[in-house]
Protein backbone atom coordinates (compact mmCIF):
# COMPACT_ATOMS: atom_id res chain seq x y z
CA UNK A 1 0.00 0.00 0.00
CA UNK A 2 2.75 2.46 0.99
CA UNK A 3 4.77 1.58 -2.12
CA UNK A 4 1.81 2.32 -4.38
CA UNK A 5 1.19 5.71 -2.76
CA UNK A 6 4.85 6.66 -3.17
CA UNK A 7 5.01 5.50 -6.80
CA UNK A 8 2.08 7.66 -7.95
CA UNK A 9 3.79 11.03 -7.27
CA UNK A 10 7.05 9.60 -8.57
CA UNK A 11 5.39 8.64 -11.83
CA UNK A 12 3.96 12.15 -12.18
CA UNK A 13 7.40 13.60 -11.65
CA UNK A 14 8.87 11.33 -14.29
CA UNK A 15 6.15 12.26 -16.76
CA UNK A 16 6.79 15.94 -16.19
CA UNK A 17 10.46 15.50 -16.81
CA UNK A 18 9.89 13.54 -19.98
CA UNK A 19 7.35 16.13 -21.18
CA UNK A 20 9.77 18.95 -20.77
CA UNK A 21 8.00 20.62 -17.87
CA UNK A 22 9.41 23.96 -16.90
CA UNK A 23 12.23 23.44 -14.40
CA UNK A 24 10.70 26.12 -12.17
CA UNK A 25 8.04 23.63 -11.07
CA UNK A 26 10.49 20.94 -10.01
CA UNK A 27 11.11 22.04 -6.39
CA UNK A 28 7.39 22.19 -5.55
CA UNK A 29 6.66 18.94 -7.25
CA UNK A 30 9.54 17.24 -5.47
CA UNK A 31 8.35 18.54 -2.10
CA UNK A 32 4.82 17.31 -2.80
CA UNK A 33 6.21 13.92 -3.74
CA UNK A 34 8.23 13.68 -0.51
CA UNK A 35 5.26 14.80 1.61
CA UNK A 36 2.99 12.25 -0.01
CA UNK A 37 5.56 9.56 0.60
CA UNK A 38 5.83 10.51 4.29
CA UNK A 39 2.05 10.47 4.70
CA UNK A 40 1.91 7.05 3.07
CA UNK A 41 4.69 5.76 5.30
CA UNK A 42 3.03 7.07 8.48
CA UNK A 43 -0.31 5.63 7.39
CA UNK A 44 1.27 2.25 6.78
CA UNK A 45 3.04 2.23 10.14
CA UNK A 46 -0.14 3.25 12.01
CA UNK A 47 -2.14 0.60 10.21
CA UNK A 48 0.51 -1.95 11.09
CA UNK A 49 0.51 -0.94 14.76
CA UNK A 50 -3.28 -1.01 14.95
CA UNK A 51 -3.34 -4.38 13.27
CA UNK A 52 -0.74 -5.67 15.70
CA UNK A 53 -2.74 -4.33 18.61
CA UNK A 54 -5.89 -6.04 17.34
CA UNK A 55 -3.98 -9.29 16.84
CA UNK A 56 -2.52 -9.03 20.32
CA UNK A 57 -5.95 -8.33 21.76
CA UNK A 58 -7.35 -11.38 20.00
CA UNK A 59 -4.46 -13.51 21.25
CA UNK A 60 -4.98 -12.15 24.77
CA UNK A 61 -8.67 -12.93 24.60
CA UNK A 62 -7.94 -16.45 23.32
CA UNK A 63 -5.39 -16.98 26.10
CA UNK A 64 -7.94 -15.68 28.60
CA UNK A 65 -10.50 -18.21 27.43
CA UNK A 66 -7.93 -21.01 27.47
CA UNK A 67 -7.05 -20.01 31.03
CA UNK A 68 -10.72 -20.11 31.96
CA UNK A 69 -11.02 -23.57 30.42
CA UNK A 70 -8.01 -24.81 32.42
CA UNK A 71 -9.39 -23.28 35.59
CA UNK A 72 -12.73 -24.87 34.85
CA UNK A 73 -10.99 -28.25 34.78
CA UNK A 74 -9.42 -27.48 38.16
CA UNK A 75 -12.83 -26.59 39.55
CA UNK A 76 -14.31 -29.81 38.22
CA UNK A 77 -11.67 -31.82 40.09
CA UNK A 78 -12.33 -30.25 43.50
CA UNK A 79 -15.08 -30.82 46.05
CA UNK A 80 -13.71 -28.34 48.60
CA UNK A 81 -16.11 -25.39 48.55
CA UNK A 82 -13.74 -22.94 50.23
CA UNK A 83 -10.93 -23.91 47.84
CA UNK A 84 -13.25 -23.36 44.87
CA UNK A 85 -14.08 -19.85 46.04
CA UNK A 86 -10.38 -19.12 46.61
CA UNK A 87 -9.58 -20.25 43.06
CA UNK A 88 -12.41 -18.15 41.68
CA UNK A 89 -11.28 -14.99 43.47
CA UNK A 90 -7.57 -15.40 42.81
CA UNK A 91 -7.94 -16.39 39.15
CA UNK A 92 -10.37 -13.70 38.07
CA UNK A 93 -8.29 -11.02 39.77
CA UNK A 94 -5.09 -12.18 38.06
CA UNK A 95 -6.59 -12.68 34.60
CA UNK A 96 -8.42 -9.34 34.50
CA UNK A 97 -5.63 -7.46 36.24
CA UNK A 98 -7.92 -6.13 38.95
CA UNK A 99 -6.49 -4.38 41.98
CA UNK A 100 -8.84 -6.24 44.33
CA UNK A 101 -11.27 -9.15 44.27
CA UNK A 102 -13.81 -9.99 46.98
CA UNK A 103 -16.32 -12.78 47.44
CA UNK A 104 -19.37 -11.71 49.42
CA UNK A 105 -21.33 -14.70 50.81
CA UNK A 106 -25.11 -14.48 50.93
CA UNK A 107 -26.48 -14.06 54.45
CA UNK A 108 -30.18 -13.47 53.94
CA UNK A 109 -30.84 -9.73 53.84
CA UNK A 110 -27.15 -8.92 53.51
CA UNK A 111 -23.88 -10.22 52.12
CA UNK A 112 -20.67 -10.76 54.10
CA UNK A 113 -17.12 -10.53 52.70
CA UNK A 114 -15.55 -13.96 53.24
CA UNK A 115 -12.63 -14.10 50.77
CA UNK A 116 -10.58 -11.12 49.60
CA UNK A 117 -7.42 -10.43 47.63
CA UNK A 118 -5.96 -6.95 47.52
CA UNK A 119 -8.43 -5.72 50.16
CA UNK A 120 -7.81 -7.62 53.43
CA UNK A 121 -9.61 -5.09 55.60
CA UNK A 122 -12.93 -5.83 53.95
CA UNK A 123 -13.16 -9.34 55.45
CA UNK A 124 -16.29 -9.98 57.53
CA UNK A 125 -17.69 -6.57 56.55
CA UNK A 126 -21.36 -6.53 55.53
CA UNK A 127 -23.42 -5.03 52.73
CA UNK A 128 -27.19 -4.80 52.90
CA UNK A 129 -29.27 -6.03 49.97
CA UNK A 130 -29.52 -3.28 47.37
CA UNK A 131 -26.54 -1.39 48.80
CA UNK A 132 -23.64 -0.64 46.44
CA UNK A 133 -22.79 -2.63 43.34
CA UNK A 134 -22.63 -5.97 45.17
CA UNK A 135 -25.89 -5.27 47.00
CA UNK A 136 -27.60 -4.41 43.72
CA UNK A 137 -26.35 -7.62 42.09
CA UNK A 138 -27.46 -9.68 45.10
CA UNK A 139 -30.91 -8.10 45.03
CA UNK A 140 -31.49 -8.37 41.27
CA UNK A 141 -29.51 -11.54 40.53
CA UNK A 142 -27.85 -9.92 37.51
CA UNK A 143 -24.20 -9.24 36.67
CA UNK A 144 -23.29 -5.54 36.44
CA UNK A 145 -20.31 -3.22 36.05
CA UNK A 146 -19.43 0.32 37.03
CA UNK A 147 -19.27 2.61 35.19
CA UNK A 148 -21.85 2.83 33.65
CA UNK A 149 -23.82 0.26 35.66
CA UNK A 150 -26.89 0.66 37.83
CA UNK A 151 -25.06 1.29 41.12
CA UNK A 152 -21.65 2.51 42.22
CA UNK A 153 -19.59 0.54 44.76
CA UNK A 154 -19.89 1.73 48.35
CA UNK A 155 -17.84 0.82 51.45
CA UNK A 156 -16.87 -1.79 52.41
CA UNK A 157 -16.43 -2.45 48.68
CA UNK A 158 -12.92 -1.38 47.59
CA UNK A 159 -12.67 1.99 45.82
CA UNK A 160 -11.00 1.43 42.46
CA UNK A 161 -12.82 3.70 40.04
CA UNK A 162 -14.10 0.74 38.04
CA UNK A 163 -15.79 -2.45 39.20
CA UNK A 164 -17.84 -5.41 38.13
CA UNK A 165 -19.84 -7.98 40.09
CA UNK A 166 -21.47 -11.28 39.19
CA UNK A 167 -23.85 -13.45 41.24
CA UNK A 168 -23.15 -17.10 42.04
CA UNK A 169 -25.90 -19.62 42.69
CA UNK A 170 -25.99 -23.02 44.35
CA UNK A 171 -29.03 -25.27 44.37
CA UNK A 172 -31.06 -22.55 42.68
CA UNK A 173 -30.40 -20.07 45.49
CA UNK A 174 -27.97 -17.17 45.73
CA UNK A 175 -24.66 -18.38 47.13
CA UNK A 176 -22.77 -15.11 46.95
CA UNK A 177 -21.45 -12.29 44.76
CA UNK A 178 -17.98 -11.96 43.26
CA UNK A 179 -16.74 -8.36 42.95
CA UNK A 180 -13.67 -7.15 41.06
CA UNK A 181 -12.35 -3.63 41.65
CA UNK A 182 -9.82 -1.24 40.13
CA UNK A 183 -7.90 -1.32 36.85
CA UNK A 184 -6.17 1.16 34.52
CA UNK A 185 -8.83 0.60 31.88
CA UNK A 186 -12.50 0.37 32.91
CA UNK A 187 -14.01 -3.11 32.82
CA UNK A 188 -15.86 -3.65 29.58
CA UNK A 189 -18.79 -5.81 28.46
CA UNK A 190 -16.41 -8.59 27.35
CA UNK A 191 -14.82 -8.66 30.82
CA UNK A 192 -18.25 -8.99 32.40
CA UNK A 193 -19.22 -11.79 30.02
CA UNK A 194 -15.96 -13.68 30.65
CA UNK A 195 -16.26 -13.48 34.44
CA UNK A 196 -19.93 -14.49 34.22
CA UNK A 197 -18.92 -17.54 32.15
CA UNK A 198 -16.30 -18.48 34.71
CA UNK A 199 -18.79 -17.96 37.53
CA UNK A 200 -21.18 -20.39 35.83
CA UNK A 201 -18.40 -22.99 35.74
CA UNK A 202 -17.73 -22.37 39.41
CA UNK A 203 -21.44 -22.69 40.20
CA UNK A 204 -21.51 -26.18 38.74
CA UNK A 205 -18.60 -27.19 40.95
CA UNK A 206 -20.09 -25.51 44.03
CA UNK A 207 -23.38 -27.32 43.42
CA UNK A 208 -21.45 -30.57 43.31
CA UNK A 209 -19.84 -29.86 46.69
CA UNK A 210 -23.29 -29.49 48.25
CA UNK A 211 -24.36 -32.78 46.67
CA UNK A 212 -21.25 -34.51 48.01
CA UNK A 213 -21.82 -32.96 51.41
CA UNK A 214 -25.41 -34.15 51.43
CA UNK A 215 -24.33 -37.64 50.38
CA UNK A 216 -21.81 -37.74 53.23
CA UNK A 217 -24.43 -36.51 55.66
CA UNK A 218 -26.94 -39.13 54.55
CA UNK A 219 -24.29 -41.81 54.95
CA UNK A 220 -23.95 -41.08 58.67
CA UNK A 221 -27.44 -39.85 59.65
CA UNK A 222 -30.79 -41.50 60.13
CA UNK A 223 -33.16 -40.65 57.31
CA UNK A 224 -36.25 -40.35 59.52
CA UNK A 225 -35.07 -38.54 62.64
CA UNK A 226 -31.95 -36.75 61.35
CA UNK A 227 -29.94 -38.17 64.26
CA UNK A 228 -26.59 -39.87 63.79
CA UNK A 229 -26.85 -43.50 62.64
CA UNK A 230 -25.11 -46.68 63.81
CA UNK A 231 -22.21 -46.17 61.42
CA UNK A 232 -21.29 -42.78 62.85
CA UNK A 233 -22.01 -43.96 66.40
CA UNK A 234 -19.55 -46.84 66.08
CA UNK A 235 -16.88 -44.46 64.77
CA UNK A 236 -17.38 -41.95 67.58
CA UNK A 237 -17.46 -44.66 70.26
CA UNK A 238 -14.14 -46.00 68.99
CA UNK A 239 -12.66 -42.50 69.06
CA UNK A 240 -13.89 -41.98 72.61
CA UNK A 241 -12.45 -45.32 73.67
CA UNK A 242 -9.04 -44.31 72.25
CA UNK A 243 -9.24 -40.98 74.07
CA UNK A 244 -10.09 -42.71 77.31
CA UNK A 245 -7.12 -45.06 76.90
CA UNK A 246 -4.70 -42.18 76.21
CA UNK A 247 -5.87 -39.67 78.78
CA UNK A 248 -7.67 -41.81 81.35
CA UNK A 249 -10.96 -40.01 80.76
CA UNK A 250 -14.33 -41.54 81.55
CA UNK A 251 -17.30 -41.66 79.23
CA UNK A 252 -20.74 -43.23 79.41
CA UNK A 253 -23.38 -44.77 77.17
CA UNK A 254 -27.12 -44.56 77.76
CA UNK A 255 -29.47 -46.92 75.92
CA UNK A 256 -33.00 -45.53 75.53
CA UNK A 257 -36.05 -47.46 74.39
CA UNK A 258 -39.60 -46.18 73.90
CA UNK A 259 -42.10 -48.04 76.06
CA UNK A 260 -45.03 -49.75 74.34
CA UNK A 261 -44.01 -48.48 70.91
CA UNK A 262 -45.40 -51.50 69.07
CA UNK A 263 -48.76 -50.83 70.63
CA UNK A 264 -48.66 -47.27 69.25
CA UNK A 265 -47.93 -48.60 65.76
CA UNK A 266 -50.68 -51.22 66.01
CA UNK A 267 -53.24 -48.78 67.34
CA UNK A 268 -52.51 -45.61 65.35
CA UNK A 269 -50.43 -46.77 62.39
CA UNK A 270 -46.81 -46.40 61.39
CA UNK A 271 -47.14 -42.77 60.31
CA UNK A 272 -48.07 -41.81 63.85
CA UNK A 273 -45.24 -44.02 65.09
CA UNK A 274 -42.79 -42.21 62.80
CA UNK A 275 -44.03 -38.83 64.04
CA UNK A 276 -43.47 -40.07 67.57
CA UNK A 277 -39.89 -41.08 66.79
CA UNK A 278 -39.13 -37.72 65.23
CA UNK A 279 -40.48 -35.82 68.23
CA UNK A 280 -38.64 -38.01 70.73
CA UNK A 281 -35.42 -37.55 68.72
CA UNK A 282 -35.83 -33.80 69.01
CA UNK A 283 -36.40 -33.98 72.76
CA UNK A 284 -33.35 -36.19 73.23
CA UNK A 285 -31.14 -33.82 71.25
CA UNK A 286 -32.54 -30.84 73.12
CA UNK A 287 -31.87 -32.40 76.53
CA UNK A 288 -28.19 -33.19 76.00
CA UNK A 289 -25.01 -31.16 75.70
CA UNK A 290 -23.50 -30.09 72.41
CA UNK A 291 -20.56 -32.46 72.95
CA UNK A 292 -22.88 -35.42 73.51
CA UNK A 293 -23.87 -37.67 70.62
CA UNK A 294 -27.46 -38.80 70.14
CA UNK A 295 -27.94 -41.66 67.69
CA UNK A 296 -30.79 -43.79 66.52
CA UNK A 297 -29.64 -47.28 67.35
CA UNK A 298 -32.44 -49.13 65.62
CA UNK A 299 -36.25 -49.22 65.59
CA UNK A 300 -37.43 -47.35 68.67
CA UNK A 301 -34.00 -47.53 70.39
CA UNK A 302 -31.66 -44.56 70.81
CA UNK A 303 -28.15 -44.45 72.23
CA UNK A 304 -26.47 -41.50 73.94
CA UNK A 305 -22.67 -41.16 74.00
CA UNK A 306 -21.61 -38.87 76.84
CA UNK A 307 -17.89 -37.90 76.65
CA UNK A 308 -16.00 -37.04 79.86
CA UNK A 309 -18.90 -38.15 82.01
CA UNK A 310 -18.72 -40.34 85.09
CA UNK A 311 -21.45 -42.67 86.31
CA UNK A 312 -23.20 -40.11 88.51
CA UNK A 313 -23.22 -37.58 85.69
CA UNK A 314 -24.54 -40.13 83.21
CA UNK A 315 -27.41 -41.09 85.55
CA UNK A 316 -28.26 -37.40 85.91
CA UNK A 317 -28.35 -36.94 82.12
CA UNK A 318 -30.43 -40.09 81.71
CA UNK A 319 -33.01 -38.83 84.18
CA UNK A 320 -33.09 -35.44 82.49
CA UNK A 321 -33.72 -37.14 79.14
CA UNK A 322 -36.42 -39.38 80.59
CA UNK A 323 -38.22 -36.39 82.08
CA UNK A 324 -38.00 -34.40 78.83
CA UNK A 325 -39.62 -37.22 76.88
CA UNK A 326 -42.44 -38.06 79.26
CA UNK A 327 -43.15 -34.52 80.57
CA UNK A 328 -45.86 -33.89 77.98
CA UNK A 329 -47.73 -35.94 75.37
CA UNK A 330 -46.75 -35.85 71.70
CA UNK A 331 -49.32 -34.19 69.45
CA UNK A 332 -49.97 -36.33 66.36
CA UNK A 333 -52.64 -36.54 63.67
CA UNK A 334 -54.30 -39.17 65.86
CA UNK A 335 -54.31 -36.81 68.83
CA UNK A 336 -52.06 -36.68 71.89
CA UNK A 337 -49.95 -39.76 72.55
CA UNK A 338 -48.19 -40.28 75.90
CA UNK A 339 -44.58 -41.42 75.62
CA UNK A 340 -42.24 -42.88 78.22
CA UNK A 341 -38.67 -44.18 78.12
CA UNK A 342 -36.74 -46.98 79.75
CA UNK A 343 -33.01 -46.25 80.00
CA UNK A 344 -29.86 -48.18 80.84
CA UNK A 345 -26.55 -46.59 81.81
CA UNK A 346 -23.05 -48.03 81.41
CA UNK A 347 -19.78 -46.24 82.11
CA UNK A 348 -16.19 -46.82 80.98
CA UNK A 349 -14.25 -48.52 82.49
CA UNK A 350 -16.58 -49.77 85.26
CA UNK A 351 -18.86 -51.71 82.93
CA UNK A 352 -16.56 -52.56 80.06
CA UNK A 353 -13.37 -51.63 78.23
CA UNK A 354 -14.63 -52.22 74.70
CA UNK A 355 -17.44 -50.58 72.76
CA UNK A 356 -19.24 -53.87 72.36
CA UNK A 357 -19.06 -54.62 76.08
CA UNK A 358 -20.31 -51.15 77.01
CA UNK A 359 -23.24 -51.25 74.58
CA UNK A 360 -24.12 -54.71 75.86
CA UNK A 361 -24.03 -53.50 79.47
CA UNK A 362 -26.20 -50.45 78.70
CA UNK A 363 -28.65 -52.62 76.76
CA UNK A 364 -28.91 -55.11 79.62
CA UNK A 365 -29.55 -52.26 82.08
CA UNK A 366 -32.26 -50.87 79.81
CA UNK A 367 -34.04 -54.25 79.77
CA UNK A 368 -33.78 -54.34 83.55
CA UNK A 369 -35.59 -50.99 83.59
CA UNK A 370 -38.29 -52.56 81.42
CA UNK A 371 -38.68 -55.46 83.79
CA UNK A 372 -38.74 -53.14 86.80
CA UNK A 373 -41.80 -51.30 85.51
CA UNK A 374 -40.61 -49.10 82.61
CA UNK A 375 -40.28 -45.31 82.55
CA UNK A 376 -37.12 -45.40 84.65
CA UNK A 377 -33.31 -45.49 84.57
CA UNK A 378 -31.20 -48.51 85.58
CA UNK A 379 -27.42 -48.75 85.95
CA UNK A 380 -25.46 -51.67 84.51
CA UNK A 381 -24.34 -54.31 86.97
CA UNK A 382 -26.82 -53.41 89.71
CA UNK A 383 -29.05 -56.00 91.26
CA UNK A 384 -32.60 -56.21 89.90
CA UNK A 385 -34.66 -53.42 91.38
CA UNK A 386 -31.64 -51.17 91.96
CA UNK A 387 -32.91 -48.71 89.40
CA UNK A 388 -33.35 -44.97 89.41
CA UNK A 389 -36.86 -44.32 90.71
CA UNK A 390 -38.40 -41.53 88.60
CA UNK A 391 -40.48 -40.40 91.54
CA UNK A 392 -37.54 -40.25 93.96
CA UNK A 393 -34.73 -39.18 91.61
CA UNK A 394 -31.99 -41.22 93.32
CA UNK A 395 -30.19 -44.50 92.80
Amino acid sequence: MAAAVVLVPAASLLAALVGGLDRAWWPGLAAATVAAGLVALVTWRVARQVGGYVDELERSRAEFRRALARLGQVLEASDDRRALVDVLVESTQAILGAEAAVFFADAGNRTVAKVARGAPRVLEQRLERGEGLVGWVAEHGQAARWPPGPAAPVPPEPDGGTALAVPLYAGGHLFGVLGLYGRTQPFGPDDLDDVADFARQAQTSIDRTFLHEEARRLAVTDGLTGLWNRRHLDLRCSEELDRAARFGEQFALVMCDLDEFNEVNNRFGHQVGDALLVEVAGRLAGSTRQVDLVARYGGEEFLLLLPRTDLAGAVEVAEKVRSAVCCRPVLTEAGEVTVTLSLGVACHPEHGTTVRALIGAADAAMYEAKRAGKNRVCVAGHEPGAHLDPDIGGT
